[in-house]
Order: C-alpha cells, then structure tokens, then sequence
C-alpha cells in the first residue's frame, strides 16, 4: 500500500517529536521521589507481604487497582524499583502522547497534529509529571484514547476505554464529563443510545470496583471535599489553576493558548467543525471541577489536561502560521513563539518546577531523604530507632523517609511529643538511636521539644534535614 505525502508527513512527525518527548524526560529519570511516590511503593510492598498492620498498607485501595497491576510485575522488593515505576509511567504518558497526537491529525490535519504535539513535548505541566509514580498516566492514557474514539463515534469502545480509565483512577472521571458533553456536540441524533451505551458499560466494567471495593465513600471524597483534614493544607483560592498556568505552560505556550481559544471557538462555533470542540470541552471538564468544586487544590490534579492545553495552544499556532501566509508581517511573531515554547522545554529544570509548585512538598521530600542517608551511613544492622512523628507533615509518618531508609527496627512515636515521654521510652527499651522532627512552620515545630531533651539526655544532637538525631550510648 501507499501512503500519500500526507500520511508521510504524519508518520514523520510523530517519530520525529516521540524522539523529542523521550529525550527531553530521560532528563527527569531517577528524579527525588515525593509524598505520593514514596507511599505508593510502600503500599504496594505492604499489600504483597500481606501486613496489614504497616502504616501504608492502606493506601494501597485509596486509589483503583489497575496501575498497581503492572507495577507488582516489576519486582517491587528489589532495589530500583523506584526507577522502573518511572519508566513505568514514562511508558503510559509516551502512549497519551501517541494518542493525543493522532487525535489532534483526525482534528486538524498532520499540520495541526505537528504543532500540537509539539507544545506537548515542550510543555512543563507534562514533563514534570510524565515520570512521576502516579496513576494518571494510565488513566489519561485510556481517557485520551477515549476522546479520539468517540470522534469517530465507536461509542461501546469509548465506554470501554473510558472505564479502564476509571479504573486507573478517579481523575477518569474527568474523561467521562467530556464524553458525555461531547455525544451533544458530535453526535445530536443519537444522543439518548449513546448515554445509554457508555452509563451502561461503564457501571458493567467498573462497578466492582466503586461500589464494592473501593474507598470511594470516606477516604477519596474526604480528600476532595472536606475542609476537616486536607483543607488547610491544600485549600486555595478559586483561580489557583488558572494562575498556574504560567508555570505550567510558561509565556509562550500560554499566549499561543489563548490564541487557540478563539480559533478553536471560532472553528467549532463559526464554521461549524464541532470535531474541534474536542480540546477545549475537555480542558473545561477538568478546570471546571477542580477549581470550582473540589476543595483540595493540589498542584497535580491539572496535569490530566495538559494533553487539551496542547491541542489549545497548538491551535493558536496554527492560527498564526495561517495568518502569517496572508499577512506576512505576523510570520516573525509565529516562528518567536514558537523557538519560545521549544526553549521553554529544553532550559525546562524538574526540580525548580516543583519548588515553585509544589513548595510545601519538594522542600519537605529532600529533608525527609538527608535524614534517611545521614542515617543510613551511621546505623549499624542491628541498631534500633526511636523517632518523633514528622512535624513538616500532615501526617506523623513520611513515606519519603521511609522509603529511602534503610529497614532498622522503629518505634515511632505519635501525638504530642512531650520529652518526658521520650525519656521514659527510652528507659524502657534499649535503642540506640533517636530523632526528633522539626519544621520551618514554628506552629508544627519542635524545637522547644528537642532542646529539653537534650538538656534532660546531657548530649548535644547532629541535625539531619530538619531533625535532631542523637546517638545513644
């Protein structure tokens, strides 16, 4: 069979910026785990060894199952594990991009599937989080997939894919809103059939999951919509993800999508090309709920659009590059924004992306890990630890620490240290250790704490990250 010059040209592309969209991640390979990361693979460890009294055995049906399947394939006990989970990742996100790619073509033509993809290859919001280990990859991987079978209206398929999405995790859900928005748009005569046939699938395939065994009823909707434990922490203002999108996308990708608003708009609207709805709904059905309606706000809950932005901002693109045949004046403007948005991704650094947002986690992931090594070149085999809960953290056990740590025997001391109580701990038993967690956060530190403890033992302690460690005699 031949292909015609078209189809030379998509092919093309999409080898030429999957080589791109490779090379630049690599850079984010091996990266220092976070709070999520660290715990996902204690969890998964926990569920394999069947203890279901670790602190992180938990987690490990906060979330639907489908991710954890591939990652037990990938030998979690041995060293490194942390490393294949980010190829692991690396894996799935190189597929959205695949789709998002071929579904931009079926949009816009290999033009608009070039400059699309090409923002997405650049974009910060998708290569800080491409690698991390997380399960939206997988999920935006099906939920993507989902979106470029509907356009072509195979509706069971995309209630198929749509519920491995959910299956993934619940940010599927976002997936599902678009789909649903976009069968009015696409498909207006058979509107009532289609509902019914993605409902309908979608409660076969995943009911299992939701109404059985999933968490869906405390956990998961505690931490989405209740003030009483995650608010503080992660509550902002209602325009936190639209502010965002500065360092998300960075200056240019951002005034290329603004630019593709009106295009994208004016294509489905104007000329009546519903297909090109598609980005645009879908970037709605994520910044909509999560900025409206969840109350924890964390930085990543964004990073399910980022494939939408792409084809947003790849359509301003595509607006210029046209409008610069007609007037060729606006052609400079087009090729600086361009070499802009291509600079934003090679001068990209993972970790300065995530000081700026995530600066109540990064900060706190690369204590946590100085204590682990500080402790790991110090301890012998067979010494024994005592340790404060940690005060940087919403929770007293940090899944960091405890993943780049190495195993010793642990006491971990819960609630409101009071040095009298560690004192009377360590008279109890015999460790050899101890350590007591500070914080920036003068409300959360412990200081004071420390200090009277160390009066109490006569023994001045090394600081670690933030913590005071003590060797005991």
């Amino acid at each position: 069979m031949r292909l015609s010059g078209n189809k030379i040209r998509l092919f093309s592309g999409a080898l030429a910026l999957s080589l791109v969209f490779i090379l630049l991640r690599s850079r984010t390979l091996g990266h220092l785990l976070m709070w999520d990361e660290a715990w996902n693979i204690l969890s998964l460890r926990a569920f394999l060894a069947h203890a279901a009294r670790d602190p992180f055995y938990w987690y490990y049906k906060f979330h639907p199952p489908l991710y954890m399947f591939f990652a037990e394939l990938l030998s979690p006990f041995k060293d490194g594990i942390d490393l294949r989970l980010e190829y692991l990742s690396l894996g799935f996100s190189f597929g959205t991009f695949l789709v998002t790619y071929f579904l931009s073509a079926r949009i816009g033509g290999w033009k608009y599937a070039w400059l699309a993809g090409l923002v997405l290859c650049m974009m910060p919001l998708s290569m800080g989080y491409d690698t991390w280990i997380k399960r939206d990859s997988l999920a935006m991987l099906f939920g993507y997939l989902a979106l470029l079978l509907i356009l072509d209206k195979r509706f069971f398929w995309c209630a198929a894919a749509l519920s491995f999405s959910l299956l993934s995790k619940e940010s599927g859900f976002f997936f599902v809103l678009s789909c649903v928005v976009l069968v009015f748009i696409l498909d207006k005569k058979r509107i009532f059939r289609a509902l019914m046939t993605l409902f309908l699938t979608i409660a076969v395939l995943t009911g299992w999951w939701y109404v059985i065994l999933s968490n869906l009823s405390g956990d998961v909707i505690g931490f989405f919509f209740s003030r009483e434990v995650y608010g503080t922490t992660w509550t902002k203002p209602v325009f936190y993800y639209l502010m965002k999108l500065l360092p998300d996308l960075g200056p240019a990708m951002l005034l290329l999508a603004v630019i593709g608003v009106f295009y994208l708009a004016g294509a489905a609207i104007t000329r009546k090309q519903p297909r090109w709805a598609v980005p645009m709904v879908t970037a709605l059905c994520v910044y909509i709920p999560i900025s409206c309606i969840f109350v924890t706000k964390t930085p990543w809950l964004s990073f399910s659009a980022a494939p939408a932005l792409a084809m947003i901002a790849g359509g301003g693109a595509l607006c210029l590059w046209k409008a610069s045949r007609k007037i060729r004046t606006l052609f400079p403007v087009f090729a600086l924004l361009i070499v802009l948005s291509a600079l934003t991704g090679i001068t990209f650094s993972y970790r300065d992306y995530h000081e700026h947002t995530y600066p109540n986690g990064w900060p706190g992931a690369i204590a946590s890990r100085e204590l682990a090594s500080y402790l790991n070149g110090r301890m012998k085999d067979d010494d024994k630890l005592l340790i404060s809960g940690f005060a940087y953290w919403q929770m007293p056990v940090c899944p960091v620490f405890y993943y780049y740590w190495k195993p010793h025997e642990v006491m971990i001391m819960k609630g409101k240290l009071k040095p009298a109580g560690v004192l009377k701990k360590l008279g109890e038993y015999d460790f050899d250790w101890l350590v007591v967690t500070d914080s920036p956060d003068q409300d959360k530190g412990q200081k004071k704490e420390a200090q009277e403890i160390s009066r109490r033992l006569k023994k001045t302690p090394e600081t670690a990250g933030w913590s005071y460690v003590w060797k005991l005699d």
